[in-house]
């Protein structure tokens, strides 16, 4: 199997987050954290949608923390003509690093970076004009793809610990990579263990 450099460089800190938060937890025994949320996803103008996503959440001191997480996007639209209904569809696998710069015992603020490995479907429009006789007429023919992409995720989220449970609720925005950028914001549900 062939990794780019910048795979073989992410699959090493990964490897090293792994190990590093297997000691951890057998020193301090700290637990992690199962979040799920669903969201308004936005690609371009006429192009909107949802994006369910769950992520595992792994402590790794009192002010980091990693994570590893998937999401399924669905934007659908007409942006270019109402003739052609255009969409995209992802899969996602991602790995985040959160700072921690607002943390008490009911409240948190995470500031994230991370990296997508997405997996994609999409159908998208495109003009053609054509000139017969002096007469110039526009086709819109479609274009689908499948295909694959990597890219960085930014991503800022408050999360309230509900006093005497395991559940936390919150907000999260972010910027995404499906097959392009893409801009997400939503609620977000926690279960600690």
């Amino acid at each position: 199997m062939h990794l780019n450099r910048m795979n073989r460089k992410f699959l090493f800190i990964l490897m090293a987050v792994a190990a590093y938060r297997n000691s951890a937890a057998q020193t301090n025994g700290s637990s992690g954290i199962w979040k799920a949320g669903v969201g308004y996803t936005y690609n371009y103008p006429g192009m909107t949608g949802y994006s369910f996503a769950g992520e595992y959440i792994i402590p790794l001191t009192e002010q980091f923390e990693g994570s590893i997480g998937a999401k399924y996007i669905d934007l659908n639209g007409h942006p270019r003509t109402p003739s052609v209904g255009e969409y995209v569809r992802a899969k996602t696998l991602d790995f985040n690093a959160y700072w921690l710069p607002l943390r008490s015992d009911a409240q948190l603020f995470r500031i994230g970076l991370g990296y997508s490995f997405s997996f994609y479907n999409t159908k998208a429009a495109y003009p053609l004009t054509i000139q017969t006789d002096g007469k110039q007429t526009t086709q819109w023919p479609t274009l689908q793809e499948k295909g694959t992409t990597t890219g960085i995720n930014l991503i800022a989220e408050y999360e309230y610990i509900i006093p005497n449970s395991c559940v936390s609720i919150g907000l999260r925005a972010a910027l995404y990579k499906a097959s392009d950028r893409t801009y997400f914001i939503g609620p977000l549900v926690g279960y600690r263990w």
